[in-house]
């Protein structure tokens, strides 16, 4: 009874919960308030295995709760085996403790299965474990490749890729070893994007609200990206491994941080031309060694995002500068032209 209790007392203050409360904000007009929850996966159930059963995660319309495997020792099976009482009072441990978790990201490694989740704005989540069966969705599957599977339903879509081949049964999808699943809005500008994706095309992204609140998703080739605002300049740090070609990152700028219509984007110092077209920007080698970007305009946040090609990985700097005109200036212009007229 003495490691019962020991195991009581661990379990009320670990940090392992039944329910992850997301975030506590949401977008609303370009700036970051209240609360938001990630959605499109609602009804579905993620668990993971190693060499057993170790978590699930399932996705309800305000939060995502996420449920442990805590009963790994033999003898408190047993002990919970015989005594139903002692169950129950161990589950509502469980079910009534919640980690309430701030900012736009969850991230966490729990006996071998690694997760990490983020919703801003792109909907993304990344599993590492040795089986991962996603069930219980609603959802019409379209398989792409071996590896690779487009899920729909209604108002939602999303790209599901893997190292390894996908398994679909009815509406569940083995896969082994890991996932990520990455779902973009409906525009025709976010289906380009969601087809440079399944090609590996996309590095990253960055969603930038302020100073402190930003947040950044590596895709392929183990990007990275280190954001500062400084005055009226968005100074990116990127780094990748990435060897065969070129990617491109995308950069979502709140509409906060959207200072002025006019902006410059220099790479390493040397400012770059914009792209003729999305399509254009979404192939990073078709221009040799030269950078690009390409921008445009959010139809729901109402901020923008930038598409910036990187040619050649290793660490690059890039400069956003807005260009704000001097309201003195304006004024004086248009005191000359009235006293011309």
């Amino acid at each position: 009874m003495k490691l019962l209790a020991i195991f009581i007392t661990f379990m009320l203050f670990v940090p392992f919960v039944s329910a992850f409360d997301i975030g506590g904000f949401e977008i609303k007009d370009g700036d970051l308030i209240g609360k938001y929850h990630p959605a499109g996966l609602e009804g579905c159930t993620i668990s993971c295995y190693t060499n057993k059963h170790i978590l699930d995660i399932v996705y309800k319309n305000k939060s995502i709760d996420i449920t442990f495997e805590f009963l790994d020792d033999p003898i408190l099976k047993k002990l919970v085996e015989r005594d139903t009482t002692l169950k129950d009072e161990m589950e509502k441990v469980l079910m009534n403790k919640t980690l309430h978790m701030r900012g736009s990201e969850i991230s966490f490694d729990y006996e071998g299965c690694k997760v990490e989740l983020h919703d801003v704005p792109t909907r993304f989540l990344k599993i590492s474990a040795n089986k991962i069966i996603l069930q219980n969705g609603k959802y019409e599957l379209n398989r792409i490749r071996q590896n690779e599977i487009k899920l729909e339903k209604e108002n939602f879509t999303s790209i599901l890729i893997s190292d390894n081949p996908l398994k679909i049964e009815g509406n569940n999808i083995t896969a082994y070893g890991n996932i990520m699943l990455a779902s973009f809005s409906l525009s025709p500008e976010h289906s380009k994007i969601e087809n440079a994706f399944v090609e590996r095309r996309i590095g990253g992204e960055v969603f930038i609200i302020g100073k402190k609140e930003n947040d950044t998703i590596s895709y392929f080739g183990n990007v990275s990206i280190s954001p500062k605002i400084s005055g009226n300049k968005i100074i990116l740090k990127v780094k990748g491994d990435e060897g065969k070609g070129g990617k491109v990152i995308k950069v979502n700028l709140a509409k906060n941080i959207c200072l002025s219509d006019k902006i410059i984007v220099r790479y390493d110092g040397k400012i770059i031309n914009e792209a003729n077209n999305i399509t254009d920007i979404l192939n990073p080698n078709d221009d040799g060694s030269n950078p690009e970007y390409y921008r445009l305009q959010h139809t729901q946040a109402g901020g923008v995002f930038l598409l910036i090609s990187i040619p050649h990985f290793s660490e690059h700097e890039i400069k956003i500068e807005f260009i704000v005109k001097n309201p003195v200036f304006q004024i004086l212009a248009v005191i000359s032209g009235l006293i011309v007229v």
